[in-house]
């Protein structure tokens, strides 16, 4: 029997709109879904809306973002027509983030105990400042941070400390889902090794749902159960991991794998995909990786292809697989 999906995500759009300009629209029509325990890999470049996305899942745009189309159930409960207090109390308690750069989302001037504590009083306030005081301290030993740091701030934290600590801060309500938006940015590769094993063991020992933000396609192999690719803020592709590292349909998540390195050749020189994602205020008529494509054709610069399931669980968007699809 399938099991309901924790997350499920239809057809969601944003677009960032400027007085005077045309909107930019950000990500258009994604949809997906996210079972209890189960890591999903938002991949692609960027620019490619994966960041955008992720903030629309917990109504955190900017004022410029309108989530504009889409819907976005969490345990059969729809997010986007909530009150505004009605979702604070689904942030934190029940869905997280791990934001990007941790030195720009911590508080410079307060404690890391104190930050990690301001979501529990939020949501349990009927706890003592001792008994908030002692779930900080368990939770920075959860994550390999010795309590009695709790009385420092950001600045005498090591960059990997930091990153630590922005995900005992994610857990400290205990929530179903976890977003990790690219959570080793400007880290060593030694720490981006041991933050991932950090989360990865959280994950399974914790029961969390997580949806890792990544360009790294290490990352996606090594931790996920499904992926979805993203580009121009559009779905390129969505499969289980299996699937699209063995059997990529879309040419943009060819290329991307034929960038990345193979340790089992390591003369063999990196591909790379020419040009740039394009800006969502200047999207091309058609397909949007049309201009970098190398099987492109008349039609897709023309017409957007349509999401298209070319096997069981697999989608993908481009002309050439209509006649799969079709089967």
């Amino acid at each position: 029997m399938t099991t309901a999906p924790l997350l499920s995500v239809t057809d969601l759009s944003v677009d960032f709109r400027v007085p005077g300009r045309a909107p930019a629209h950000a990500v258009s029509q994604v949809s997906f879904t996210l079972q209890p325990g189960e890591a999903l890999g938002l991949v692609g470049e960027s620019g490619c809306g994966k960041t955008t996305l992720s903030l629309a899942l917990l109504r955190l745009l900017s004022p410029q973002g309108y989530i504009v189309n889409g819907s976005v159930k969490f345990n059969n409960r729809e997010l986007l027509t909530l009150s505004e207090d009605e979702m604070a109390d689904i942030r934190w308690r029940h869905i997280a983030m791990i934001f990007q750069g941790a030195m720009n989302a911590l508080n410079p001037v307060t404690t890391i105990g104190y930050q990690i504590g301001e979501a529990i009083r939020r949501h349990y306030p009927f706890m003592t400042p001792v008994e908030v005081q002692t779930r900080a301290a368990e939770l920075l030993d959860l994550v390999g941070i010795a309590p009695s740091r709790a009385s420092q701030y950001p600045h005498q934290y090591s960059g990997g400390m930091r990153q630590r600590a922005m995900i005992a801060m994610a857990l400290a309500c205990s929530p179903e889902i976890v977003i990790a938006d690219e959570p080793t940015t400007a880290l060593d590769v030694m720490i981006q090794a041991q933050i991932l094993d950090l989360l990865d063991n959280l994950r399974r020992q914790l029961g969390l749902a997580v949806i890792f933000v990544t360009h790294d396609l290490g990352v996606v192999a090594e931790l996920c159960d499904k992926v979805l690719v993203m580009y121009g803020g559009v779905t390129a592709e969505y499969a289980d991991v299996d699937t699209i590292f063995n059997q990529p349909r879309h040419p943009y998540t060819q290329e991307l794998l034929k960038a990345f390195p193979d340790l089992t050749q390591p003369q063999t020189a990196l591909n790379s995909i020419p040009g740039y994602p394009p800006r969502p205020d200047d999207l091309p008529p058609g397909c949007r990786f049309a201009p970098r494509c190398p099987h492109v054709f008349e039609r897709c610069h023309i017409q957007q292809p349509a999401l298209l399931t070319v096997s069981p669980n697999h989608l993908a968007s481009c002309h050439l697989l209509e006649s799969d699809a079709n089967r």
